[in-house]
């Protein structure tokens, strides 16, 4: 472990370069996951309360005022 550690202390830029793959792997991974389906899902949501208060003939307004006026909150009392 010392020879690595001494190795990458003397050559920073070739450590770096060794090290540059697999964190791009891993960044590709994530922004992968977040564009294929993360995306696409809070769009999707957007999109159908968008439709939903439009067929209902509800104000616009009201779902931008309270995004989550379809979840019913039970009261503490």
């Amino acid at each position: 472990m010392e020879n690595i550690q001494t190795f990458m202390i003397n050559h920073p830029l070739l450590s770096m370069a060794m090290i540059l793959p697999f964190s791009l792997i891993i960044v590709i991974g994530i922004f992968s996951i977040l564009i294929n389906f993360v995306l696409p899902v809070i769009l999707a949501f957007w999109l159908s309360g968008w439709v939903y208060t439009a067929i209902v003939g509800e104000k616009v307004q009201k779902y931008y005022q309270q995004p989550l006026w379809f979840i019913r909150y039970k009261s503490a009392v």
